[in-house]
């Protein structure tokens, strides 16, 4: 029989927020016994090589879009020309990316988990695809919003959509590693965006470099269609199941999502992780780099990409390690210490060399490419039913902080060296902003303290006793009382 478990005297560390505790309905449970809302959750998944074509299919459009974030990095003095912009009109421009992409990651994890990977994927892969057309097409700063705006949208779903193909067709123990995986191929197409399009636009020039750009993202869009299947695995399942057994509603998931402490802790530690890479890897490392080392652009470029290194190498590694030792919370712990201890590092060192650079970037890099780990953890503490929702909340979380610790950075710089514009900045500003990025990192300890190990029972599919429909569940009201509770039940159960 096919019903939603109901438990009872349940240890309410990861859902204090019920007012009945001897009697509540635990989302984190609340799975189907013939893992009709799996979504990969169930451990008897079979790893076949169909899942890996399909994952791997899907992994190529985070590759693809990750190029696209970065790739105008690479062709900025053309763009100008061309659009006949400012540098803040370019940077204004630019930053639609971002600006559409971060709320999306909402929309792309309920869409997912409404509608499936395939009638998603495809879509937003040709909607990225027609952002590098539009980039060609026009002569004006509306045009180039309106592109990064097209390939902002699109992208929203390339990360989200990879992971939740993988928890639909891998166990969850190897969640991880497909994170690290898909990962180290978002990196590859950064050091590409970078690197890579660079030569090619110095050879072919800009315009050809997009087109090339173009017409790569429609043969990824074109093998998405064909390999990834219409139909989820259990969708078929899904139609059949009484009303109290589908999958909840847009709205609805983000309540399951946002109501639970452990989403947000893991979405902090994400963006604590994440930050070295956002601030020193996507915008202002070459500079830092340049400015304490006194090495040209071309020499603080590389230093920079060994962040990407480190990830690209580390990702793979950390995911490994977790999904083997089944550690999440104190692997996510130990990298949060050894972020900030390599970013003290970091502020510390007032004189540094190139290859000293290299170094430093690279066990950053290193040190923080547990992060990856993060969206398993999600995916592990939330119900089967709202993968792609969990998943995607936390990606938001991380993109979006991200992006304000960028911007958070850029005004410290400009407060240290006395307001107003300036087209660069003195070694001592760079000293004193960069500050920062420890103070983060600290505030991701702190974070990873409070996360818990996702029990067995989180981690498998489990089915007891009656059933409970979800139109029964009094939604339980978050208070500073409920969170205090929390508090204090985390603390004593520390102490024994």
């Amino acid at each position: 029989m096919i019903h939603v478990t109901l438990w009872k005297n349940i240890d309410l560390l990861h859902f204090p927020f019920f007012p009945n505790q001897n009697l509540f309905l635990t989302f984190h449970q609340m799975i189907i016994a013939d893992d009709s809302l799996g979504s990969g959750a169930n451990e008897n998944i079979k790893i076949t090589w169909k899942g890996w074509v399909i994952w791997g299919v899907a992994a190529l459009f985070y590759f693809y879009e990750f190029f696209v974030r970065v790739a105008p990095a690479a062709m900025a003095p053309e763009l100008q020309h061309s659009f006949k912009l400012s540098a803040s009109e370019l940077g204004a421009a630019i930053g639609v990316y971002y600006v559409i992409y971060s709320p999306s990651q909402l929309l792309a994890g309920s869409l997912l988990d409404r509608f499936g990977a395939k009638t998603i994927l495809v879509p937003a892969s040709l909607i990225c695809t027609l952002g590098c057309f539009l980039e060609i097409l026009g002569h004006n700063a509306f045009w180039l919003s309106a592109a990064r705006f097209s390939q902002g949208l699109g992208s929203a779903f390339a990360f989200v959509g990879t992971m939740y193909l993988a928890a639909e067709w891998f166990p969850r123990s190897r969640l991880a590693m497909l994170s690290g995986l898909t990962t180290s191929l978002g990196m590859i197409g950064g050091i590409m965006g970078n690197s890579g399009i660079a030569h090619l636009v110095e050879k072919l020039g800009w315009h050809v470099s997009l087109i090339a750009a173009g017409f790569i993202g429609l043969v990824i869009t074109g093998l998405m269609y064909l390999v990834i299947p219409g139909k989820s695995r259990h969708q078929k399942e899904q139609a059949a199941l009484p009303a109290y057994a589908k999958r909840p509603g847009i709205f609805k998931s983000l309540f399951i999502v946002y109501s639970n402490p452990q989403s947000w802790f893991t979405g902090i530690v994400g963006t604590a992780l994440y930050m070295p890479l956002s601030i020193l890897g996507a915008l202002w490392g070459i500079e830092y780099i340049s400015s304490v080392t006194g090495g040209n652009k071309v020499a603080a470029a590389g230093a920079a990409t060994m962040l990407y290194v480190g990830w690209l190498i580390g990702g793979p590694i950390a995911g490994f390690v977790s999904d083997k030792t089944g550690m999440r919370r104190n692997l996510l712990l130990g990298a949060g210490v050894a972020t900030l201890i390599t970013t003290i590092c970091v502020v510390s060192i007032h004189s540094l060399s190139v290859p000293g650079a290299f170094i430093l970037m690279l066990m950053l890099g290193f040190a923080s490419t547990s992060q990856v780990v993060c969206f398993a953890t999600a995916v592990e503490h939330n119900p089967a039913s709202v993968s792609g929702t969990a998943i995607a909340a936390t990606n938001m979380m991380i993109m979006l902080l991200g992006g304000a610790g960028e911007w958070m950075f850029g005004l410290l710089l400009d407060l240290f060296s006395g307001g107003g514009h300036h087209t660069s900045y003195s070694t001592s500003a760079y000293h004193k902003a960069i500050l920062i990025l420890p103070i983060i990192a600290a505030i991701g300890v702190v974070a990873a303290y409070f996360l818990t190990e996702p029990s067995k029972k989180e981690k498998t599919s489990i089915s007891t006793e009656s059933p409970v429909t979800v139109e029964e569940v009094v939604w339980p009201k978050l208070t500073l009382n409920h969170w205090l509770h929390w508090l204090k039940e985390h603390f004593q159960d520390r102490k024994h």
